[in-house]
């Protein structure tokens, strides 16, 4: 999520109040992993009021798993958390589809089921497709050989399906590929392919299979659901409607209606927009919201920091990058973003622009940390937890932990920061406050990462975590230490950094 548009300035108050803030009598536990910790909540009309200081917030009951009554979460409460579902499955944090894509992700594609891996006929395919614990090419190739077409369908496909499994798309992309040679015109094998490509960032290619399967399947809605995802993705909103239109008619779905309506809204917005193009950017704006110096200036402004991120990151994203220009209201209407958010990135780089009309420091460290976002998203699969998103986000700007670092420091020391496990979900639902201090305590601790075992090793973490390592055994592979000794060390170099 980008910079914070409100408090920066106030951030070192916020260090002083942390204690009460991330410290108060009762702790909310949300269905997506997360807690938020207030002075005081109570249930209403559907609704949970709950009070930061002595500002009032709402939120949904149905976003709610608990109510905890007394002081804030332990280090051991987090570590419990830590195993739940929720927490463990990055790549899909919450069960319900429709919030599950509030971070920095594009709109997900729900995977098929895949093959029944405990019937006989494919516990014998497995057997004959594996060396030791690995897909065999050869042995893949001797199947082939047989001249089998539905053998070897079925064994590319089960080879594809591991492949997805453990995060490798571009493998299983290749699997599923050689199946439908095999046996072509397979609405499944279509589906499967498309999601291998949509998670490589090449949707329009995955438009093109959807569609192809959709002449098999003319009836399924799920079809037309997931190409709706697909043509969202690819910046085809028009085409999204028209297909969730479709699926609506055929089987209506609470999660395909709330897609219908979020991508109407961006409709409205786009039909009023003109668009342009650089070799990495599709830009949306309005053009008489934008100054015409301003339409100059983003695109080669996005073009540099793209070149440095590439450089730094020593990596680049394959899908081209829609940026979307908003005024204030337009932002918070299509965005629902909470209101300390200065800009939002999910998938697409959301930006309200808010009266400028010129380029300036403060918009290009929003749009470099956005754009950072999509270099991490790219990177680590879909899979990076906030801490370290927003964390390596901010280090790009750059920014730096200096000005707050004694006061954070006394948070870690006395066990009051917010434990990195509970900082791996969305902070959306966190008060201002303490939004404030999770930013803060994701650029310490990147920084500290940075610093002790350089950016190679940072991004070794990135690449482990989108193998689909947990981020904490990630962590632990690169440096040695859990969640509580990291929080430990983080503290140590903040109070160094204090001092210096």
């Amino acid at each position: 999520m980008g910079g914070l548009a409100k408090g920066r300035c106030v951030l070192v108050a916020c260090m002083i109040l942390a204690a009460t803030a991330i410290a108060p009598a009762d702790t909310l536990y949300l269905k997506n992993g997360m807690y938020i910790v207030v002075t005081k909540a109570t249930e209403k009309d559907g609704q949970i009021e709950y009070w930061v200081g002595t500002t009032k917030y709402t939120i949904s009951k149905t976003l709610v798993t608990k109510i905890e009554r007394g002081d804030s979460p332990s280090a051991n409460i987090a570590s419990a958390n830590r195993a739940s579902p929720a927490i463990q499955d990055l790549s899909h944090r919450d069960p319900d589809p429709v919030t599950a894509n509030v971070g920095h992700d594009k709109l997900r594609m729900p995977v098929p089921g895949g093959p029944k891996q405990n019937e006989p006929y494919w516990i014998a395919l497995r057997g004959r497709i594996l060396q030791g614990d690995r897909i065999s090419e050869m042995k893949l190739a001797e199947i082939e050989l047989d001249q089998d077409a539905r053998t070897t369908s079925n064994a590319y496909f089960l080879a594809g399906v591991a492949e997805m499994q453990g995060g490798s798309a571009g493998k299983a992309g290749v699997y599923f590929e050689s199946a439908l040679r095999a046996t072509p015109e397979q609405a499944n094998l279509l589906e499967w392919h498309a999601i291998a490509l949509s998670a490589q960032g090449r949707y329009d290619e995955a438009v093109h299979e959807l569609e192809h399967a959709i002449t098999l399947a003319p009836d399924s809605a799920h079809l037309r659901q997931i190409l709706g995802l697909a043509q969202y993705n690819a910046d085809h909103t028009s085409e999204a409607v028209t297909a969730w239109k479709q699926a609506m008619e055929l089987s209506p779905d609470q999660s395909t209606a709330t897609w219908l309506r979020k991508a109407q809204r961006e409709l409205e917005v786009e039909e009023r927009s003109r668009r342009r193009q650089s070799s990495h950017f599709t830009l949306h704006y309005q053009g008489d919201a934008t100054s015409a110096e301003l339409q100059q200036q983003l695109l080669p402004t996005l073009e540099e920091a793209y070149r440095d991120l590439a450089g730094q990151l020593s990596y680049q994203p394959a899908e081209n990058i829609i940026v979307i220009l908003y005024t204030q209201r337009e932002f918070v209407d299509i965005t629902e973003a909470p209101s300390w958010a200065g800009a939002i990135n999910d998938g697409k780089l959301r930006i309200p622009i808010g009266g400028v009309t010129a380029m300036n420091l403060q918009l290009e460290h929003i749009l470099k940390h956005e754009l950072t976002h999509s270099f991490l998203r790219s990177l680590a699969g879909g899979r990076c937890p906030t801490w370290l998103n927003e964390g390596m986000a901010q280090l790009m700007e750059p920014r730096s932990s200096s000005s707050y670092a004694s006061r954070l420091s006394v948070l870690f020391q006395e066990r009051k920061a917010i434990p990195f496990s509970a900082l791996e979900g969305s902070y959306t639902h966190f008060s201002d406050m303490q939004a404030q201090v999770a930013y803060a305590e994701s650029l310490s601790g990147v920084e500290f990462l940075r610093d002790r075992y350089g950016m190679g090793e940072v991004l070794r973490m990135l690449r482990n975590i989108g193998y689909g390592a947990e981020p904490e055994m990630a962590l632990r592979q690169s440096t040695g230490m859990d969640y509580s000794a990291f929080a430990q060390r983080v503290g140590e170099y903040l109070a160094k950094v204090g001092e210096n």
